[in-house]
């Protein structure tokens, strides 16, 4: 475990070292060994090394690039360093050490304290920031209900699909590529909207919470931790 945690610390520092400042050819050699995905790693490397330096800011596309690149190439060591639920957990009593259980509980709070339980069970739900699905695939299961996750990372879509096949979910519980800041889903979709530990990273709070009620359903609950 502590291993993991210090390749997983060292690979998110040399990662954004290297988009910040230093268009260098280690990057390609962090990525796939494929010649195109090495040179396009270069390319944006270099690029928003550039922009950085002159303080200019980066298009959207650039940003939801680099983020998909970042969880594309790390979420596996995440997975190894977290398990299926990439985040914290609730630690009480503080001396707690079954951190599984702990991260499971953290959804089970947070549900409890926005007044989700078996009276008033969600029936459709979206993830929003889904990582590789744990969140989803917990209220699938515990709801019986429908889940949707979404992601920047083909990576995560497509691990998460797995292990909802993997844990007999994949009817319920299923994940795509799409961007939280323009869903693709109508109006009114969800009676439970859930972000667990995704909403600062947005770039863009205002428009990010106002698509979290777009979709939302009237009477349904929009859930921010």
């Amino acid at each position: 475990m502590n291993n993991n945690w210090l390749r997983l610390s060292l690979f998110a520092i040399c990662w954004w070292g290297s988009v910040a400042f230093a268009p260098s050819t280690s990057v390609s050699k962090r990525i796939s060994t494929s010649s195109s995905t090495s040179l396009y790693g270069v390319r944006s490397a270099v690029r928003r090394a550039r922009d950085s330096l002159l303080s200019k800011d980066r298009t959207d596309k650039d940003l939801k690039d680099g983020i998909a690149f970042f969880y594309d190439r790390s979420s596996k060591l995440w997975e190894d360093v977290w398990g299926e639920h990439m985040h914290h957990g609730y630690y009480i009593p503080e001396d707690r050490t079954d951190h599984v259980q702990a991260q499971i509980d953290l959804i089970d709070e947070v549900l409890k304290w926005a007044e989700v339980d078996d009276k008033n069970p969600p029936k459709s739900v979206v993830d929003v920031g889904c990582g590789i699905g744990g969140s989803s695939r917990h209220i699938a299961k515990k709801y019986d209900c429908k889940a949707q996750g979404i992601t920047l990372s083909p990576y995560q879509a497509n691990r998460g699909n797995e292990l909802a096949k993997e844990q007999g979910v994949s009817d319920k519980a299923s994940f795509q590529v799409a961007d939280a800041l323009n869903m693709p889903f109508d109006d009114s979709s969800f009676d439970l909207v859930w972000s667990l530990e995704s909403g600062e990273h947005m770039p863009d709070k205002t428009k990010f919470v106002n698509e979290l009620m777009r979709v939302a359903a009237p009477g349904g609950r929009v859930i921010i931790v």
